[in-house]
């Protein structure tokens, strides 16, 4: 018997995590004003609980603006939390500069992105993420909108021929132009998660998937149906051996 291709494997132990296939993600797209100034070494505030605590966030979450009509300026989205409490994140910062973290509870802060959805065979995974990236990285120069923070990666759907996946880079500015077909203006991932970091390549994250695995049983803690990968190193110019990726999972 033939053995499962690694990213295979791979994606096969990340589903383990979930009660069932990934749903699709939906991307939330809405309209703020300019973000304030500031540093924001790091995407996620630090909860007061840890993730042993189970807590859970009682807030609800302010609706975001209305999206402008006609020939306005097209300012960063934010997003609507979905009854979580978020709060507006400075921009800049080193994602590099984060501490580590296994299993940490935090609150995911939404950021302004230009998103592209795409498809991968099990083989080609990694290349066709980072091929995605520099597609977005494009056209956000296009646009004249400058990248700040990590990208984020979010799995949606998976067959036995490969997965779907919606790159995200955050950006700041504001652009008279629209994107490209196939390129949504839309905001990250918002609400409390476990965050959960990987170093090294992207083959090798199975270990790590199955340490969450282990974690969420051992805390009966329950999941929602997506997870996040989160590249706070520059996947196009960064080594797969010198990767920093946090993984986020969403409870529910």
């Amino acid at each position: 018997m033939s053995m499962i291709p690694p990213p295979v494997r791979l994606l096969l132990a990340r589903l383990a995590l979930l009660p069932v296939l990934l749903a699709p993600a939906l991307p939330l797209h809405a309209q703020a004003p300019d973000a304030p100034p500031g540093d924001a070494g790091s995407m996620a505030q630090p909860d007061e609980g840890a993730a042993d605590t189970g807590a859970t966030d009682k807030g609800t979450a302010d609706k975001g603006a209305d999206a402008p009509t006609g020939g306005s300026m097209v300012a960063p989205p934010v997003v609507d939390p979905k009854a979580v409490e978020t709060q507006a994140v400075p921009l800049g910062g080193d994602p590099l500069k984060r501490p580590d973290s296994f299993g940490d509870l935090a609150m995911m802060q939404p950021v302004p992105v230009l998103a592209k959805q795409g498809y991968s065979d099990w083989d080609e995974g990694f290349d066709t993420i980072v091929a995605t990236l520099k597609q977005i990285y494009a056209e956000m120069d296009r646009l004249k909108l400058k990248p700040s923070g990590a990208a984020f990666i979010l799995y949606t759907s998976t067959d036995d021929n490969g997965f779907r996946f919606e790159a995200e880079v955050p950006f700041t500015g504001a652009t008279t132009e629209k994107p490209k077909e196939g390129f949504d203006f839309s905001a990250s991932p918002a609400g409390k998660a476990l965050r959960f970091t990987h170093r090294g390549p992207y083959d090798a994250m199975d270990p790590t998937y199955e340490q969450i695995a282990n974690l969420l049983d051992a805390k009966d803690l329950e999941a929602q149906d997506l997870y996040i990968e989160e590249y706070r190193s520059d996947p196009r110019t960064t080594s797969q051996d010198d990767l920093v990726i946090d993984i986020w999972v969403p409870l529910k």
